[in-house]
């Protein structure tokens, strides 16, 4: 008997040492560091795109804290962010792109990740206009993760078929489609559930409209007779174009959610960026079969581009060498395949393989080598790209005045957006 109680105990013993163990070296994994990463990818194939980069890392050593923020677009977590700085709760990276990058760094946050940088070649593997984005006062503090491409339209074929369509080829047959969609009893357009995919709709069809010079002068430049002029008339009457097809109970609807009408057919397009993609497969249809994409056709085509991008930032409650242990697994070849190819996007690194790849991702391909040679590529205004928050928010109000108000005309619209943008942009400078 007694021997018997002393082999139980001696079974149970064991088997506590092991959980012990076996408990300790699963949380000692990721033991050279933690990283905290502040974002606002929260739909279900940006969270799986993260997880790809968390499970990187930890095979590293390393411990990545997902801090995801969701709802506005990335607004709400720009509030978190400023919100943390002020409590000195800065995380170690944080998802900011575009001109919002040099005002972090002239505040004195940014942190100098130039090693990593030299040590992969940024320089070379990079496109010129991304590189140089994520430099400030020629340093890089930010690192990129991929190109989206925003002036997509994703378009069921069964729907198409349903309703007797043909796919567009430019303006007029793309709106002819449009008719014969909503006259078969399917939404045209599955969009406008709040002013930023109402603006990204309106990205697309700016270049269509007007072409890469004008859209450069407009949004870049903030060139106030383009701004109020002809071709900027005519790209909102195409935006008010687009609002008469689309769900008029859309409002408040999530782009993930509109993504998933067009897949399920209830809706015969979406125009919005190629993240869109992540959530056509998850929803188990493939890019370019059943979902054809195409850019939104008009007298003009290129390559509005989106380049998502961490920040980091120094004094931050994350350790340095998770940091740049971040920033260098970032823009490895093998995390650049897994993570695009989840996102939707295409490898920022240059030279990166594209074998599995979807369909429209190799026309991504195709159409930004093509934007480059015949400069077609432009920073999109709507993603935080082109213009500071101030300005792009100038801009935002017009377009969803522009939107809910019918009566407005395209010229008053356009008008204000001139105005509007100088002197947000003044105000900015002050």
């Amino acid at each position: 008997m007694t021997q018997t109680r002393w082999a139980v105990r001696g079974l149970q013993l064991g088997a506590a040492v092991a959980a012990l163990s076996i408990g300790a070296a699963a949380h000692a994994a990721p033991d050279k560091g933690t990283v905290s990463v502040l974002n606002w990818w929260t739909s279900g194939s940006e969270a799986k795109s993260m997880n790809v980069l968390q499970d990187m890392l930890a095979s590293d050593g390393y411990k990545m804290i997902n801090n995801a923020v969701s709802g506005g677009g990335g607004s709400n977590a720009r509030t978190v962010l400023k919100s943390r700085i002020q409590s000195n709760n800065i995380p170690g990276a944080a998802q900011i792109k575009g001109p919002e990058i040099q005002q972090w760094c002239k505040a004195g946050l940014a942190m100098n990740i130039d090693k990593v940088a030299a040590d992969q070649n940024w320089a070379r593997i990079l496109p010129g206009p991304v590189a140089e984005g994520m430099q400030c006062d020629g340093h890089f503090v930010a690192v990129p993760f991929n190109l989206h491409r925003i002036n997509w339209v994703w378009i069921n074929k069964s729907a198409m078929e349903k309703a007797g369509a043909a796919m567009p080829s430019d303006w007029n047959s793309f709106v002819t489609a449009l008719k014969k969609l909503k006259a078969a009893g399917i939404t045209p357009i599955a969009g406008g559930g709040d002013t930023w995919q109402v603006a990204t709709e309106f990205d697309a069809v700016a270049l269509a409209t007007g072409g890469a010079d004008f859209y450069r002068k407009a949004f870049v430049d903030l060139d106030e007779a383009v701004l109020s002029g002809p071709k900027m008339v005519k790209s909102l009457e195409r935006l008010r174009t687009l609002q008469r097809y689309e769900d008029p109970n859309g409002q408040g609807l999530s782009w993930n959610h509109d993504t998933g009408l067009v897949v399920k057919g209830e809706a015969g397009m979406q125009i919005m960026g190629d993240w869109a993609k992540g959530e056509i497969t998850n929803a188990g249809a493939t890019p370019g079969d059943e979902i054809a994409c195409m850019a939104l056709p008009g007298e003009h085509t290129g390559f509005v581009y989106n380049a998502d991008s961490f920040e980091m930032f120094k004094n931050s409650n994350s350790d340095e060498a998770a940091q740049y242990a971040f920033a260098r697994t970032a823009l490895s070849p093998a995390f650049q395949r897994k993570f695009n190819m989840a996102k939707g996007s295409i490898p920022v690194r240059q030279g990166v393989s594209l074998e599995g790849f979807d369909a429209c991702a190799q026309k991504a391909q195709t159409a930004f080598e093509a934007a480059v040679d015949n400069d077609a590529l432009v920073p999109s205004y709507s993603q935080d790209m082109a213009e500071n928050g101030a300005v792009k928010g100038a801009l935002f109000d017009v377009i969803a005045k522009f939107y809910n108000d019918k009566d407005m005309s395209a010229k008053d619209a356009a008008a204000q957006m001139a105005s509007q943008a100088q002197q947000a942009q003044m105000m900015s400078q002050l």
